[in-house]
C-alpha cells in the first residue's frame, strides 16, 4: 500500500518531539564540549562581576537610543521568552498519554541546576544569594548579575533541544536571542550578566544530558516504514542495524519477495550532530573543511552519486535501491543489505584470499578517482554474491588528493590488523602495494588520521600503532619514519588559548586605569645609561643557574658548556614556557654526556624543582620575617581594596574549584573517559617503575650536602641578580624600592609566569611586574615602564646572544 502526503497525519509533518517516548538515551561527547564551553564563557564575566564593565555601559547606551521606538518590542520579546518556555513545559503535559512526562523531570532538573549555578555565581561575584532570589521574583530594574530569569528560561530551552524537532528548536533559539537582547534593553541585566546567564543555562542543560542522557532524534519504526513508502520501497518490518553513527540512523528493512535493504536516515532533527562533528574535525585536522552547507539532501545525493560512480567503474559496492526525501523532510538512502561483515569471513579458516580481495577493491576505488576515507570493520562487507565490497560513501571524495588515498590505506591496514593480526595484515599490504607503497603510507599511520570508530576499536583491542608501524617499516625496508603533521590544534592547545584569553581579559580590566600617555612620557625620560647597566648585569644571573645545574648532576660537568646551555635556554624560552624549556633542553644536554634517559629526566626535574623551591622559600622568608614587602594596594584605598580582595580572591578560587570538580565528574561519569584515565595511570606507574632504577642514581645528589648547597645558592644568586636588575630598571625611571620588595615582586612573578601555559610568559610577566610594583608603592606609570624595561633586558634581548650560544652547543654536539 502506498501512503501519500494527503493521507499523512499533520502530526507527522509538524511533530513536536524528535523521538519516541521509549527512545534510547545516550550521553554524547558534544555535551562535554558544550559544558566546557559554558564554563569558559561563565569564567570571563565572573572575574569582573558584578560589573558594569565599559562594554556593558556602551551596549546599554546604544540600546537605550532606540528605547522610545522599540520599547514595546523589547517587552514583547521578553514576554515571548517566558511564553515559549511555558509552551515547552506544557508540551509533555498535553501528550502525557504518550509517555512524555519524563521530559518534565529533565526540565525541572535543568531549571534547578541553572538556579543553583546562578545563585553560586552571584555569591562569587559579591552580589549575594538574596539578590539573585529577589531578581527571580521581580521583573524590574536594577540590573543583576547574572540574569536569573533568563538563565532559568534558557536552561529549559537548552535542556529541551534534543527532545524536540528542528523547527521548534530553531524557534527556541530565535526567541532566546531576542529575549537576551531584551533583558539588556529593559535594564534587567548588563551584557556580562546576560552572557553569564546563557553560560549557566548551557552548563545546566549539558549536565542534565550527561546525567540522564538525551534522545538522538531518530525516527520510530513506523515512521521509517512510512518514509520508505514515500520513496517507493515497500517493507513490512524494520529493525535497528547493529552499527549506529552519530547524526545518522541505520535500519535494516525486510522485504517479502526481495532481499533486505539497509536504510540510512539523515533525520532533520539529527543534523546538528553532523554539523558539530564536521566542524570539530575541520578545526583539528589539516586538509579538512567543514561541511557547513551540506544538508540532508546534499549528503544523500553525494553518497548515492559516489556509490554509483564507483559501481560504474567496476568497484564492488552495495547497489543503491533508492534515495530521496520523505514528506517529513527526512532524507533516506536505501542500499541492498550485505550478507556478512568481512571481519567474520577473515576470522574463519581460509580467509587469506578475502584479505587480498579487500586490497584489490581499494585499489580499484582509487583508480576510479574516489577515496572512501571511512573504512573500518563495519564498512568492509561481503555481498550475497560472495564479492568483497565497500559500503557507506558518506565521506567519499571525488578526485582525491594523495593524502586521502594514504588515509584509506591506513584505515584498511589497521582494520585488517584488528582481525587477523599485525603480521598477516602487513603481509597482505606488502602483496598489494609493494615495499615502496607501504613505505609511503607509513608517515600517515597515526591516530589523528583514524576515525573515532577505528580509534575506539584500537583501544578495545589494545592494538599498538607504534608496533604496527615498526613492523611495516621493517617488512618494507623503510628508513626511519617521520610522521606527517596532521593536527591543527589539540585539546591542550585550546585550553591554553582559553587561559590566555582569560588572563588578557582580567589584566586589561586591572590596568584600565593606567594613563598610557604617562607611560610613554616615562619611557622618553628614562635614564638610558642605567638601562644599559641593567643589560650588562642581567647575564650574571645565568652564572648562578650554571652552578645550580652542575649541582643537580652527581658527576662533574665542565663550567663553560653549562654556562652556554643557560644562555641557550633564554633563546628557547621565547617559544616555550621557561620551566618546560629549561627541563627539556637540559635532559638532552645530560644525555650528550652519557647520562641515561631515566637519570637525565630526573636530573632535569631536580634542577627545575630546586629553582622552584628557592622561589617559594624566598617568598616565605620575606612574608614571615618582617622584611619590607607589600606596602600599599593597587588603585584604591585600603578600605575599598580589602573589600575588592575579599570579593576577587574567592571568585578566582571558586572558579578553579568549579573547573576541577566538573572535570572530575565528567571523567568519572563517562565510562570511556574513566577507562582512559585508569589506563593513563597504569601506564604512568609502569613507566615510573621502569625508570626508578635509573632515577635512584640521580636522586643520590640529594644526599650530598655540597651538591644541595650548590643548587640552592646558585638559584638564590640568580634570583638576587634578577631583583638587582629590576631595581636598576626601576631607578632608570625615577622609582625606588627595597631589595626585599624587589625580590618579592620578581620571584612571585617568575613563579607565576613559569606555571602559565604561555610561551615565555609574554604579557603575563609584564602585567604581573606592573601589578607587583604598584603593590609596593610604585606609581602606575613608573611600574609599567619599569616592567617593559626589565623584560626588554632580561627576556627580549637575551635571545640574540642565546642564539649564538645554541649554535655553539650544536656545533660541539652538546644538544
Amino acid at each position: 500500500m502506498r501512503i501519500t502526503l494527503a493521507q499523512l497525519s499533520p502530526l507527522r509533518v509538524f511533530r513536536m518531539f524528535s523521538s519516541s517516548p521509549d527512545a534510547t538515551r545516550e550521553r554524547r561527547p558534544t555535551d562535554v564540549l558544550l559544558l566546557l564551553l559554558s564554563l569558559l564563557l561563565v569564567s570571563v564575566p565572573a572575574v569582573t562581576s558584578p560589573g558594569p564593565l565599559g562594554v556593558d555601559l556602551a551596549l546599554q547606551s546604544l540600546i537605550s537610543e532606540f528605547d522610545g521606538v522599540l520599547g514595546w518590542f523589547w517587552r514583547l520579546c521578553y514576554a515571548l521568552l517566558l511564553g515559549w518556555t511555558l509552551v515547552l513545559v506544557l508540551g509533555p503535559v498535553v501528550r502525557f498519554r504518550h509517555g512524555r512526562l519524563r521530559l518534565l523531570l529533565d526540565y525541572a532538573l535543568g531549571a534547578g541546576l541553572a538556579l543553583a549555578l546562578a545563585v553560586l555565581l552571584s555569591v562569587i561575584g559579591g552580589g549575594g544569594a538574596g539578590t539573585a532570589v529577589e531578581a527571580l521574583g521581580s521583573p524590574d530594574p536594577p540590573p543583576v548579575f547574572p540574569a536569573v530569569r533568563l538563565a532559568l528560561c534558557a536552561a529549559v530551552i537548552v535542556t529541551a533541544s534534543p527532545g524536540i524537532t528542528r523547527p521548534y528548536r530553531v524557534v527556541g533559539r530565535v526567541v532566546l536571542v531576542l529575549g537576551a537582547v531584551s533583558a539588556v534593553a529593559l535594564e534587567l541585566a548588563y551584557a556580562s550578566g546576560v552572557v553569564a546567564a546563557l553560560a549557566v543555562a548551557l552548563a545546566a542543560g549539558s549536565i542534565v544530558h550527561l546525567l540522564l542522557g538525551s534522545p538522538g532524534g531518530q525516527l520510530t519504526p513506523e515512521q521509517v516504514i512510512a518514509a520508505l513508502h514515500d520513496l517507493g520501497v515497500d517493507t513490512d518490518a524494520v529493525i535497528a542495524a547493529p552499527r549506529q553513527v552519530a547524526g545518522e540512523q541505520l535500519v535494516v528493512a525486510h522485504r517479502t519477495d526481495r532481499p533486505d535493504v539497509l536504510v540510512k536516515v539523515f533525520g532533520r532533527d539529527a543534523w546538528d550532530a553532523q554539523l558539530i562533528g564536521s566542524t570539530w574535525t575541520a578545526l583539528t585536522r589539516r586538509g579538512e573543511a567543514p561541511r557547513l552547507t551540506m544538508g540532508r539532501r546534499e549528503r544523500v545525493g553525494h553518497e548515492a552519486m559516489a556509490a554509483l560512480l564507483a559501481q560504474r567503474a567496476g568497484v564492488p559496492v552495495l547497489p543503491v535501491v533508492a534515495a530521496g526525501e520523505d514528506a517529513g523532510s527526512d532524507a533516506l538512502l536505501v542500499v541492498e543489505a550485505p550478507a556478512r561483515r568481512l571481519s567474520e569471513v577473515l576470522s574463519e579458516e581460509g580467509g587469506e584470499e578475502r584479505l587480498a580481495d579487500a586490497w584489490d577493491v581499494l585499489g580499484r576505488l582509487h583508480d576510479a578517482g574516489i577515496a572512501h576515507r571511512r573504512i573500518d570493520l563495519d564498512r568492509l562487507v561481503v555481498r550475497h554474491d560472495g564479492a568483497v565490497a565497500l559500503s557507506d560513501f558518506a565521506d567519499a571524495r571525488l578526485h582525491p588528493a594523495e593524502t586521502d588515498r594514504m588515509i584509506d590505506r591506513v584505515h584498511l591496514l589497521v582494520a585488517t590488523s584488528l582481525v587477523v593480526g599485525t603480521d598477516r595484515a602487513v603481509a597482505a599490504a606488502m602483496d598489494a602495494l609493494g615495499s615502496e607503497g607501504v613505505a609511503e603510507t607509513l608517515p600517515y599511520l597515526q591516530l589523528p588520521v583514524l576515525t573515532h570508530a577505528v580509534r575506539r576499536a584500537i583501544t578495545d583491542a589494545d592494538l599498538d600503532l607504534g608496533e604496527l608501524r615498526e613492523s611495516a617499516a621493517a617488512t618494507s625496508g623503510a628508513d626511519e619514519v617521520e610522521l606527517v603533521e596532521l593536527r591543527r590544534v589539540t585539546s591542550a592547545g585550546l585550553l591554553k588559548g582559553a587561559v590566555v584569553l582569560l588572563l588578557v581579559y582580567t589584566l586589561i580590566s586591572l590596568f584600565a586605569g593606567i594613563d598610557v600617555a604617562d607611560v610613554v612620557q616615562q619611557l622618553r625620560d628614562a635614564d638610558y645609561w642605567l638601562l644599559l647597566l641593567a643589560l650588562v648585569v642581567a647575564p650574571l644571573a645565568q652564572v648562578g643557574t650554571t652552578f645550580a645545574t652542575r649541582g643537580a648532576v652527581p658527576s662533574s660537568l665542565p663550567f663553560v658548556p653549562v654556562l652556554m646551555l643557560q644562555y641557550g635556554i633564554q633563546f628557547i624560552a621565547v617559544v616555550l614556557p621557561a620551566t618546560a624549556a629549561r627541563v627539556a633542553v637540559e635532559i638532552r644536554f645530560f644525555e650528550r654526556f652519557g647520562i641515561k634517559s631515566g637519570a637525565a629526566v630526573t636530573m632535569g626535574m631536580i634542577d627545575g624543582i630546586s629553582g622552584f623551591v628557592v622561589q617559594v622559600l624566598l617568598l616565605l622568608l620575606i612574608w614571615f620575617s618582617g622584611l619590607p614587602g607589600v606596602t600599599t594596594t593597587v588603585g584604591s584605598s585600603s578600605s575599598s581594596t580589602s573589600t575588592d580582595a575579599a570579593s576577587s580572591s574567592p571568585s578566582l578560587l571558586g572558579l578553579a574549584v568549579l573547573f576541577v570538580l566538573v572535570w572530575a565528574v565528567v571523567t568519572v561519569a563517562i565510562p570511556r573517559r574513566r577507562r582512559r584515565a585508569l589506563k593513563a595511570v597504569s601506564r604512568s606507574r609502569q613507566f615510573l617503575g621502569e625508570q626508578a632504577g635509573l632515577a635512584r642514581t640521580a636522586l643520590g645528589v640529594l644526599r650530598r650536602p655540597r651538591k644541595v648547597a650548590q643548587m640552592l645558592v646558585g638559584n638564590l644568586w640568580a634570583q638576587v641578580v634578577q631583583a638587582v636588575v629590576l631595581g636598576i630598571c626601576l631607578a632608570a625611571f625615577g622609582g625606588s624600592a627595597s631589595l626585599s620588595q624587589l625580590i618579592l615582586v620578581n620571584t612571585a612573578v617568575s613563579l607565576f609566569a613559569g606555571l602559565m601555559p604561555v610561551p615565555g610568559g609574554v604579557g603575563v610577566a609584564e602585567a604581573g611586574l606592573t601589578y607587583g610594583l604598584q603593590a609596593v608603592g610604585v606609581p602606575s606609570a613608573v611600574a609599567m615602564s619599569t616592567a617593559i624595561g626589565y623584560r626588554l633586558v632580561t627576556f627580549y634581548l637575551p635571545p640574540l646572544w642565546g642564539s649564538l650560544a645554541m649554535r655553539w652547543l650544536r656545533k660541539r654536539a652538546y644538544v
